[in-house]
Order: structure tokens, then sequence, then C-alpha cells
């Protein structure tokens, strides 16, 4: 018995990426059907869809960082003498430039 070579194309793997993940979820989104019902009909994974949904939401957040720019110690103490420096016992100082504030530690103090 000889062997028949096949006259169908052998299937090409599906290649799970990010554009793949983003075309699905446009899809479902736009299917209106729950996320199990959409994964069933279209044969995929439904943890890496949850995954991948995840994962492309927060992409899609706008960052909540915010740039700060520092003063130097200069800038921010021109010329200021230092009225009292407190030293702890873990190496830490506190050195304290404002008279209010030397008067509201000394007040906690007592």
């Amino acid at each position: 018995m000889e062997a028949v070579p096949s006259t169908k194309p052998a299937a090409q793997p599906v290649i799970e990426n990010e554009s793949f993940w983003m075309r699905h979820a446009e899809l479902h989104k736009e299917s209106g059907l729950t996320r199990k019902d959409y994964c069933r009909l279209h044969n995929i994974n439904y943890v890496k869809f949850g995954y991948w949904l995840c994962k492309l939401k927060l992409r899609q957040q706008p960052s909540s960082l915010v740039s700060v720019k520092l003063k130097s110690s200069e800038e921010a103490f021109p010329q200021q003498s230092t009225l009292c420096t407190l030293n702890f016992s873990n190496g830490c100082s506190l050195k304290i430039h404002d008279t209010q504030a030397l008067s509201v530690i000394l007040e906690r103090m007592r």
C-alpha cells in the first residue's frame, strides 16, 4: 500500500502576539458576549485572554507620575543659619532652621 500525500495545506500556527490579543479584545467588546462565550466561540484560552485584557487595559491608562524639579539645599535654604540640630541614635540628624518649627518641637518634648 502506497502513502498518498495530503492535498490539504498544513494549517499555519496562530501567533498569539500583542496585536492578536488587541484584535480579540476589540472584537470581544463589539460582540457583547461574555468573555467565556467569546473564548469558546473563537477557540481561545480563557485565562490567557483575561491576562491580555488586563495587560492591555493597564497600557491604556495614563501614567500618574508627575515630574518634580528639586531644589538643591543651597536654593531651599539660602544663607539660613541652623538654629538647632537633633542627632538621633540611628545616625540621622534633623537640622532646624525655623523658629516656629523649633518652638513646636520643644513644646512636644516637654
